[in-house]
């Protein structure tokens, strides 16, 4: 019975230290909006509460709220992450410049995954209000 208890402590704190590791992992890290075309280029990146918004002429920060953040990762939670890169576009204007380029990254604690390329004023359905919050944060 006095080696049942220890090992049973034991086994019990191996079994959380995984769980919170598996956690960390997979919990959104950084969510990374990048756009540009020849000349112009726009990028908004979340990490935490803070949002960096650099262009060609400006660099700024801003800072969201914890509502604001949990909103974010709700909407990238209804996504299926693996089939990020397959989304479609729902236009081709950026092939003759009449839009940027734009892809949309998210970064968990063991992978980066990154959409297919897309118009930066027209996303695909499935990442429209998440590209729609992002910009929302930088007005």
């Amino acid at each position: 019975m006095k080696v049942f208890i220890p090992l049973l402590i034991i086994l019990s704190s191996i079994s959380c230290v995984s769980q919170k590791q598996t956690q960390e992992q997979d919990s959104i890290k950084e969510i990374v909006f990048n756009a540009q075309t020849r000349g112009s280029l726009e990028n908004i990146t979340v990490s935490d509460y803070t949002v960096f918004y650099k262009t060609h002429g400006e660099s700024k920060t801003f800072a969201i709220t914890a509502t604001q953040r949990k909103e974010l990762d709700i909407l990238i939670g209804k996504l299926n992450l693996e089939n990020l890169s397959t989304l479609k576009a729902p236009s081709n204007k950026r092939a003759f410049d009449g839009a940027m380029h734009a892809t949309l990254a998210i970064k968990t604690g063991s992978t980066n995954y990154v959409s297919s390329h897309f118009d930066d004023d027209d996303p695909p359905v499935e990442i429209k209000s998440i590209v729609k919050a992002l910009r929302s944060y930088i007005k």
